[in-house]
């Protein structure tokens, strides 16, 4: 069975909204513009707010609903685990797409949501109260994800736990900066925070 919900929760994480809504929006690919990402971030920058929103709840609700099977059917605890980092890596290298797709955060949060929810709450209110102040999304990740991690630790007292949230966030950190590692390695060169904070 825990080989059945890996790859279930793979090919469900694959999925690619924020691509499927362009393609029927504009007829293009999403990954052409913007950041290059297949993610609603993007969806947001390249189109709007609001067809940004309904992409990130599309994908909260599939990350959400492959977390809610993984706790619902006799699967072991390495599974469950090893399954939902499946579904970031899917979100992140969809095999439907040739393994370019998102940076996973939404993911992330969906299964996080479920999993580890007190921190998870914390740590989007905090993304969002970041992102705000800072006017940089990625500066509301990275704060969100120290606090994320920070507070499983402290709260949920779990070694598994906290490695697992260690790899998931690991994921989306490498993810977002291997596809922009020369303007990252620039803007590190140069101290340009404000820089650092527009990569995405």
């Amino acid at each position: 069975m825990d080989v059945i919900y890996i790859i279930f929760a793979y090919l469900l994480g694959s999925v690619p909204t924020a691509y499927i809504y362009f393609k029927i929006k504009q007829n293009k690919d999403i990954r052409n513009y913007g950041s290059g990402n297949s993610g609603a971030l993007n969806i947001w920058r390249s189109q709007n707010i609001s067809s940004g929103a309904l992409v990130l709840i599309i994908d909260l609700i599939k990350a959400i609903s492959i977390a809610l099977t993984g706790k619902n059917i006799e699967i072991s605890e390495v599974g469950f685990y090893i399954g939902t980092v499946c579904s970031v890596l899917g979100h992140n290298y969809p095999v439907y797409l040739k393994f370019k797709g998102g940076k996973g955060v939404s993911v992330v949060a969906g299964i996080t949501l479920v999993t580890i929810t007190i921190p998870s709450f914390i740590a989007g209110i905090t993304i969002g109260i970041i992102g705000l102040i800072t006017k940089s999304p990625l500066w509301g990740i990275l704060v969100g994800a120290l606090v994320l991690n920070g507070l499983t630790l402290i709260i949920e007292q779990s070694i598994s736990l906290s490695i697992w949230c260690a790899v998931i966030s690991l994921i989306v950190g490498v993810t977002h900066f291997s596809r922009r590692k020369e303007e990252l390695i620039t803007a590190i060169k140069n101290m340009d925070l404000n820089k650092i904070g527009k990569i995405e």
